[in-house]
């Protein structure tokens, strides 16, 4: 019976029991606030007690080993636990048919089993913003755990903004008739006429005794009390959804790829935060500085834009986050401000930098142990702790492994 409740366990991602109250000690802390030091952390239940150098308090202490203890990780814009495979349409669930989704939430599509979530949590992402995609107006996101036994379990937040695909403004060089070029600036009057006709019918929104649950669920977002996040690329879909977003009065989240640089001061004078996937998937164009997509995050921070980094929405690539932010040292962030992308910076953005994306006391005890920096993709994350509990870091590729490598010994052996 114990060793079935220990591989329940496993599968879930949730840890054996430890005590309520122990002290890591012997190894580097990265507080994501501050330069590294040799010092210890105190946990008592889920939360931060202390952090400190010296002498550790008495208690129960875990050795780290000389290794490096960090933050959780934290992917702003995911579809972790939405998507399987994403060439087979029965296992996506980030988009649903319709242009007008407001009503739909992410977390109750999130299946704790999948296995692009033991993934990303053996490399040391703890936590993800799960959006969805798809449509003008796609659903709200979710803030989710990567442990846990299910979608209820692993919720921090059941919403925390609304996800609009923010409409394509280019038309296409390539077409040369002229009817097809009039067709396609039309559809894009049209998506933005839609975008201006639904936020000003949820603005206007009056619950009777029948609840429009579509208009009910948009409205805290036409009204600004609530993050908007607008996928946009190029000049013009930024400059259209900044000028947009501001005459609605709504509280916008870029998640942007090309161009977001040259927006980087209204970013910061309107306080807007961006989510940037394009460190690794965008080729300069002519007259472009070969490494600009690297250097954007610098840019956007020294202007005082908070930037977090991310994939932006696929589900198996957020095990790179941890990469992406490690690219980003090379090209003027120092390493605190690396690591913040990909911590600090994203629980800002979600709206949980008050519990976690620091080590620092009273927030929530997630942390991640690894033999080395964590931005580099050579060290293994080899612990992990969410919320004071050590959590499993198992997961179906190294399943995968063990069962080949297995294989292979057995057949050297006969």
């Amino acid at each position: 019976m114990k060793r079935l409740l220990c591989l329940l366990l496993l599968l879930s991602g949730i840890g054996l029991a430890q005590p309520d109250r122990y002290v890591l000690v012997n190894g580097t802390i990265h507080t994501a606030v501050g330069e590294p030091f040799q010092g210890y952390v105190v946990v008592a239940g889920d939360r931060i007690e202390q952090v400190g150098q010296g002498a550790a308090p008495a208690g129960t202490q875990v050795d780290l080993e000389g290794a490096h203890l960090y933050p959780a990780l934290i992917d702003a814009d995911s579809a972790l636990g939405l998507v399987g495979v994403e060439s087979l349409r029965a296992t996506r669930d980030n988009r649903e048919v319709g242009l007008l989704n407001p009503n739909l939430i992410a977390r109750y599509a999130y299946r704790a089993e999948a296995d692009t979530i033991g993934v990303a949590r053996s490399q040391g992402v703890l936590y993800s913003g799960v959006n969805p995609t798809g449509a003008s107006i796609a659903g709200q996101g979710s803030v989710m755990r990567t442990w846990g036994w299910d979608w209820e379990e692993m919720t921090v937040r059941p919403t925390w903004a609304l996800a609009v695909d923010w409409p394509g403004l280019e038309v296409s060089l390539n077409i040369d008739e002229e009817k097809k070029k009039k067709e396609a600036l039309e559809d894009i009057g049209k998506a933005l006429f839609f975008l201006n006709d639904a936020f000003a019918e949820a603005r206007s929104y009056r619950q009777t005794e029948v609840e429009d649950v579509k208009w009910g669920a948009l409205k805290p977002y036409a009204q600004g009390e609530a993050p908007v996040l607008i996928r946009v690329d190029g000049k013009k879909q930024i400059r259209s959804a900044l000028d947009w977003s501001k005459e609605k009065g709504v509280k916008p989240v870029l998640v942007a790829g090309r161009d977001i640089h040259l927006f980087a001061e209204e970013l910061a004078a309107r306080d807007i935060p961006v989510v940037y996937g394009s460190v690794f998937n965008q080729n300069p164009r002519d007259r472009e500085r070969y490494d600009l997509h690297y250097r954007v995050p610098q840019i956007l921070r020294a202007a005082g834009v908070t930037v977090a980094l991310s994939p932006m929405g696929l589900a198996f690539d957020v095990r790179e986050v941890r990469d992406l932010a490690g690219r980003t040292r090379a090209f003027g962030l120092t390493p605190v401000q690396a690591l913040q992308t990909v911590t600090l910076n994203p629980a800002r953005i979600l709206g949980v930098e008050d519990q976690l994306g620091s080590i620092e006391k009273g927030k929530k005890a997630s942390f991640v142990l690894c033999e080395g920096d964590l931005l580099d993709v050579a060290p293994v994350v080899t612990r992990a702790w969410g919320e004071g509990r050590e959590i499993s870091l198992d997961d179906r590729q190294k399943e995968l492994y063990r069962k080949y490598r297995a294989r292979i010994q057995d057949s050297i052996n006969q």
